[in-house]
């Protein structure tokens, strides 16, 4: 009995806890369903919105005189919808076999391109939203267009759309600084979550390097989604804004003769036995820094990466048959200067008062220095001591080869006791931007920096690589076929091997005529030579202009910065422009090119011939003109100043000088013809830029 009313009182318990538990279970879902004013929604029948990026219209690049270097050009995409494609019978198997037959491409293929990615969908696939038309091709024939646009109703779920790419009018004109665009990484998502799979971005170039202006403000087209992610609906639409207008300096005329020249100087010099396997011309307004003209050979065309580039035609601009057609050697290119060069060392000897402007001194056909004999071109001499003006003008090498030995020597007495040497020389060029990045408005690793020796970086640098120099001593080139050229090789490893952290005497007289590890750009050429005619300043260069919206309302205006001035006399700039004349005819290297122009006194210049190792001889010029003198002080001034520079193409003389002086007479207007710019003066006001709005349509 006792045992019974125990349980009885259990079971009782029991059943009291399951009505708890029943009533508790049955009020919360009272409250949540009727009381709580926080209660879900029922959404399993309401429809979502999904998003579609419509891409927005890049911005043009125009030039000084609102020529359009980079316009857009209207495109017919063929899109596919999947969705419907899906609710169509057999899966749209029919329509997607007419389509591939049109493109001719395979009914696997084309099925595969327009199916989600996911984790089991390898590529090819679509990378972007389930319920976006998927673009399948492009560019397509009229034959094409006229089957789908006449016959729509063998085509459900097949459209034509219109989008806008970039184009490139002049092609490869200016192609190296212009830049192109690529499609949205992953990797650039990363940088920037706004963008998206839709976009394109800037890749190189200018196109790079202002593409948050260029690119515009995507719009946005809402489709009603059903809760299994299927489009049953047209929402709501934002137009995409335009991208702004890049306004440069490059004026389109002079660009144009600078590639022309540039051309016909590799062919002529190809004519005339030589290598010839590249060039650059660059144009700079010395006054404000702004680049006028950047013409490098080989080039290529843009063209070629809008959409993608394919692989045939990457291939053909890597192979090494091609001399690296996307490398600018006007820009990112770094080379000898050779003579050119003595504008930094004339102004380091003179500056620190181990050479004067009224002494003369030797220019023997010959000196050694180290043991080794370093001698004239052409082992030239004089039989006197020369002033500083006949050294500049004949380039004698001789004569600044002592004077920057001497430098070094002094050098190592502070050394010895225990001070830091000067290195003036190494300290001036520096000023003239030597070493350093020219800061011009392009992506960081599409500009040279240059490079000179000291001692501080050849120690760093013999550390660095102290065990790969003493391996290939050991080693001793087996691969390098030529016996001379093994053997120099190698003996070169071995010295560095042992040898390799001194700095001597004969580095120092290399890098005053521009030789040994001494490099320059030819744009940090034309910026250094333009702080000879503008009062030492050295300019961050410029492309960029100015920036405009669709609506031709100038944004930003975009002006060089004054980066360093170099601490030399004004009246030394002076001597050196004055010594270098075209005027003063055969004492000035280069000039006899321009013996026969009437504007000879109105120009000046400094050749160069830089010696490379296994190579012909990088042919170089640096000019200056139309000189004119400041109303303060009369100081030597020029409109503008002209770079150029030939790989393997002989002396400064015979290839870079005849290749500026034809950019020189369409300049100053020769053969009475008139300049090609007008008044023989860079443009000083921005062009106005008609509106670019368009109506943009769903």
């Amino acid at each position: 009995m006792r045992k019974r009313e125990v349980g009885a009182r259990r079971f009782s318990i029991i059943v009291v806890l399951v009505a708890s538990l029943v009533v508790t279970m049955i009020s919360r879902l009272y409250w949540v369903q009727m009381l709580d004013p926080h209660k879900p929604t029922q959404t399993a029948g309401l429809l979502h919105p999904g998003d579609i990026v419509v891409p927005a219209p890049r911005g043009l690049i125009v030039d000084s005189t609102g020529h359009v270097l980079v316009a857009n050009t209207s495109v017919q995409v063929m899109t596919i919808d999947q969705d419907r494609i899906d609710g169509l019978p057999n899966h749209g198997a029919a329509v997607l076999t007419k389509v591939a037959n049109l493109l001719h491409l395979s009914e696997s293929r084309l099925a595969a391109e327009i199916t989600p990615c996911s984790t089991k969908v390898p590529a090819p696939c679509w990378t972007g939203e389930p319920y976006q038309p998927v673009p399948v091709a492009s560019h397509l024939p009229t034959s094409t267009l006229l089957a789908i646009s006449e016959h729509r109703e063998d085509y459900p779920g097949v459209a034509i759309q219109t989008v806008t790419l970039p184009t490139y009018p002049y092609g490869a004109l200016a192609g190296h600084v212009l830049g192109y665009t690529a499609q949205v990484t992953q990797a650039d998502k990363q940088v920037n979550p706004t963008l998206s799979d839709a976009d394109t971005i800037g890749a190189a170039g200018l196109e790079a390097q202002y593409d948050k202006w260029l690119r515009g403000v995507d719009g946005i087209e809402t489709k009603n989604l059903s809760p299994q992610g299927y489009s049953v609906s047209n929402g709501g639409y934002t137009a995409p804004k335009q991208g702004d207008t890049l306004v440069t300096s490059i004026n389109l005329k002079l660009q144009q003769l600078a590639e022309q020249s540039l051309a016909q100087q590799i062919s002529d010099s190809r004519k005339a036995g030589e290598p010839a396997t590249g060039g650059a011309v660059v144009a700079m307004d010395p006054q404000t820094g702004r680049v006028l003209a950047v013409a490098s050979y080989p080039d290529y065309n843009p063209q070629l990466f809008v959409g993608g580039i394919s692989n045939k035609n990457y291939k053909a601009l890597t192979a090494p048959s091609a001399d690296d057609p996307l490398l600018s050697r006007a820009i990112a290119g770094a080379y000898a200067p050779g003579s050119t060069f003595k504008l930094v060392t004339t102004s380091s000897l003179v500056t620190h008062h181990e050479i004067s402007l009224t002494g003369t001194y030797p220019c023997p056909g010959s000196v050694t220095i180290d043991g080794r004999v370093k001698t004239n071109f052409d082992s030239e001499s004089f039989g006197a001591p020369i002033s500083l003006q006949d050294a500049l003008g004949y380039s004698c090498d001789t004569f600044f080869y002592v004077p920057a030995a001497n430098e070094y020597y002094s050098d190592e007495t502070r050394i010895a006791d225990g001070k830091k040497p000067h290195e003036y020389l190494q300290h001036t060029a520096a000023q003239f931007g030597v070493g350093r990045a020219p800061r011009i408005d392009l992506p960081a690793n599409e500009q040279a920096t240059g490079s000179y020796a000291d001692r501080e970086t050849r120690l760093a640098r013999w550390k660095a690589n102290k065990k790969a120099y003493c391996a290939a001593a050991r080693k001793g080139y087996p691969d390098v076929t030529n016996a001379t050229d093994r053997a120099y090789l190698t003996q070169l490893a071995s010295e560095n091997c042992t040898d390799g952290w001194r700095y001597r005497a004969g580095d120092n007289a290399d890098m005053a005529i521009g030789q040994g590890e001494t490099t320059m750009s030819p744009l940090q050429l034309a910026v250094a030579y333009s702080a000879l005619v503008n009062g030492g300043r050295i300019f961050s260069p410029k492309l960029g202009w100015g920036i405009v919206d669709a609506k031709g309302k100038l944004v930003k205006t975009i002006t060089p910065k004054v980066h360093d001035t170099v601490r030399v006399q004004p009246s030394l700039l002076d001597y050196i422009a004055n010594s270098l004349n075209f005027g003063r005819g055969w004492a000035v290297s280069g000039a006899f090119a321009y013996l026969q122009s009437a504007y000879r006194a109105r120009i000046g210049g400094k050749t160069g011939t830089a010696e490379v190792y296994g190579k012909g001889d990088t042919s170089w010029l640096a000019t200056w003109g139309p000189i004119y003198h400041s109303k303060k002080g009369h100081h030597v001034r020029a409109r503008f100043v002209l770079v150029g520079m030939v790989e393997q193409a002989g002396t400064g003389a015979t290839a870079a000088g005849p290749m500026l002086k034809r950019i020189w007479d369409g300049l100053l207007g020769a053969d009475g013809k008139k300049p090609i710019i007008a008044g023989e003066r860079p443009s000083r006001h921005l062009p106005k830029i008609a509106p670019q709005i368009r109506t943009a349509r769903r």
